[in-house]
């Protein structure tokens, strides 16, 4: 990017206040010395200023993340004040356009790297974005030991043409599943059922809550007619979307088991065990039919299993909600498609070719990646958010008790949920044995057919991207069609044969091209 472009950052900013797109908030942070595994960003007595572009949704705890107390305190041990630049809800895809259209940046932008047309490959080429590499060689030693200390980290964390491009949230253990089925337990039980495990054993229960408990919904299922993560689409060997089997990139739509797939919920929608209003209800909607009773089951994260069953408490006393495994054709099959859990968590940030101060971002970056930094990030501040109990980490009243908020609205205040850091996935408060059994449950499905985080090149997205807008439109109305009746099953050939002609192929093989580089990286 030519530099005469490169708009002053205060310039930018004003300009975007002007047009209504941003929400800024600039409140002062504070400083410590830095801790010696951590980045000793700058001389205390210079003080270095960057701003940060990201989303962030208001809420009673804070209303921009420049009033986070975690960064007061990051800004006290690195000498690095950060100003936070938050675009208005539901416009950030359409600022970020007008910023890189106008080569007019912040010094750091998250989330939205990828976002750049033609690949982030293509805005280091642009001089849009810096490249990390020698950066991180010279003033980022924690990341740079975990890319060395981890094969899949390293993998995971450069492009298919070498380039490190920005800083992302790491994890270096394994995460439990977080989203699946979830079920009526107190039904199953009052029926002499046990919690289901095929897609037989789904339909019995579905069809003993429609005829037995005269259930409305039995189950809600995704308004697309496909769960994201493979519910019951993956009991037929397939997955939601592209998969890759033994190395080969496929569309689960564009399988012939896909077409067993919608005769199942074609049926299920016939008998009434499907809501009827799936492919039209919002999320209010639903979960208003969660917690009255009307609903058996649902899809979703862990979590949701304690915040439903209380909320159903005041409908029904007994009612309980409970974990059931992803579903299989046959009694003890694998399932092999699931949430996927990688080492790269996303979240990346990217330092601009706008910033003046690149090696002190990289530092400032950098300390989040060491264990002092982790430690904050995570846990917040020692003896405010959390303390140490016999040796361990445990958060204090003030995030599990505030009477201003539960712990998830609260912990922005005093820690970061999730971002460019080195996250510990059990920082947060016990789980429940029923929120753990969700996890434990989940996780027996397997994720070895989810394709990694490959990239492609300018000109692939470009024609990936042009083919899959038509097809993602024709797809998702030839789904619900089919599911409900409107187009009958004997048209499926159809179907298949207008995926082909509108380029399936290609975007599979851009896929496949896609992931081969990423397996040779």
């Amino acid at each position: 990017m030519n530099s005469k472009k490169i708009m002053n950052k205060k310039k930018i900013i004003s300009l975007l206040l002007v047009m209504g797109l941003i929400v800024t908030s600039i409140t002062g942070c504070g400083k410590k010395d830095g801790d010696s595994k951590g980045a000793d960003a700058t001389n205390p007595d210079e003080k270095v200023t960057l701003t940060y572009w990201i989303e962030f949704s208001p809420s009673q705890a804070i209303k921009s993340l420049n009033e986070s107390e975690m960064y007061k305190e990051l800004e006290k041990r690195t000498g690095v004040h950060i100003e936070f630049i938050h675009p208005a809800e539901g416009q950030a895809q359409e600022q970020f356009n007008i910023m890189i259209n106008s080569n007019d940046m912040p010094d750091i932008i998250q989330d939205y790297g990828s976002a750049y047309p033609g690949g982030v490959d293509k805005a280091i080429n642009d001089g849009a974005f810096i490249k990390l590499n020698d950066l991180i060689d010279k003033y980022a030693p924690n990341f740079k030991k975990l890319r060395e200390s981890d094969k899949n980290i390293a993998q995971q964390t450069i492009t298919d043409e070498g380039n490190i491009w920005g800083f992302p949230c790491i994890q270096t253990m394994d995460e439990p599943a977080w989203h699946g089925p979830e079920i009526r337990k107190d039904w199953l039980d009052e029926l002499g059922l046990k919690i289901p495990t095929t897609i037989d054993e789904w339909h019995t229960a579905l069809k003993a809550f429609k005829e037995k408990k005269n259930v409305q919904a039995p189950l809600m299922m995704n308004k697309s007619g496909v769960d994201y993560f493979g519910v019951f689409v993956g009991a037929y060997d397939i997955g939601p979307y592209f998969y890759q089997k033994d190395g080969v990139v496929k569309y689960g739509p564009y399988e012939p088991e896909f077409k067993d797939y919608l005769t199942t919920m074609n049926k299920w929608y016939k008998e009434g065990l499907i809501d009827k209003d799936f492919a039209t209800r919002d999320n209010k909607s639903k979960e208003a039919m969660i917690t009255s009773g009307k609903a058996g089951v649902f899809m979703g994260p862990y979590g949701s299993v304690d915040t439903y069953s209380a909320a159903l408490k005041s409908a029904d006393p007994k009612g309980q909600f409970a974990a059931a495994p992803y579903p299989s054709l046959k009694p003890g099959e694998n399932v092999h498609y699931r949430e996927v859990d990688y080492n790269n968590k996303g979240y990346e940030a990217v330092i601009t070719s706008s910033c003046k101060h690149p090696e002190e971002a990289v530092k400032w970056f950098d300390y989040a990646y060491s264990p002092e930094g982790a430690m904050l990030y995570n846990y917040g501040i020692e003896d405010v958010s959390y303390k140490m109990v016999d040796g361990k980490p445990q958060f204090t009243d003030l995030m599990t008790k505030n009477p201003d908020g539960d712990y998830w609205t609260i912990q922005e205040k005093y820690k970061r949920g999730i971002g460019p850091y080195l996250r510990d996935w059990a920082a947060c408060p016990p789980f429940s044995p029923e929120s753990q059994d969700c996890m434990d449950t989940w996780s027996k499905a397997e994720y070895d057919y989810c394709i990694p985080m490959t990239s492609m090149t300018a000109e692939e997205n470009d024609k990936y991207s042009s083919v899959m807008t038509e097809i993602n439109t024709f797809k998702g109305e030839s789904i619900l069609k089919f599911i409900t009746g409107a187009e009958p099953l004997s048209k499926f050939d159809n179907y298949i044969n207008q995926l082909k002609k509108m380029g399936i192929e290609d975007a599979i093989k851009i896929q496949q091209d896609a992931l081969d580089r990423f397996n040779k990286r």
